[in-house]
């Protein structure tokens, strides 16, 4: 069986850290959830892992599953209502984008997007 490598473990980090974000701007815990974030982070990480490259599903599938898990996985976490929910994902979403960017451009790893290959040079 196909492993996950040591990158799985920085998407991991990195997927927390902008459901850290999101929550900090948006939600306003008065703790971070980092337990939470890290649990949802994982999660999806692995579910995208399994279908991406253990059962070599087509990217809408492999793609959209972890995505419902981090929706529900989210929602059972932080209650939050609907239009504070589509703001907590959409400013994680955002700092997701930028840190693909950074790493992608700066070291050519484009495991958060393997679809999308950026570089700013």
């Amino acid at each position: 069986m196909n492993h996950p490598g040591p990158e799985i473990l920085i998407s991991i980090v990195l997927m927390a850290v902008t459901i850290l974000i999101g929550a900090a701007v948006v939600l306003r815990p008065k703790q971070p959830p980092v337990g939470q974030a890290l649990i949802i982070a994982t999660v999806s990480n692995l579910l995208g892992w399994l279908f991406v490259s253990v059962l070599h599903w087509p990217g809408a599938v492999s793609y959209t599953l972890p995505t419902v898990a981090f929706f529900i996985l989210s929602h059972l976490f932080f209650r939050p209502s609907i239009p504070r929910f589509l703001g907590y994902w959409l400013v994680g979403f955002a700092a997701y984008l930028v840190i693909h960017m950074l790493i992608s451009s700066l070291f050519g790893w484009t495991f958060m997007f393997p679809f999308w290959k950026l570089r700013l040079s």
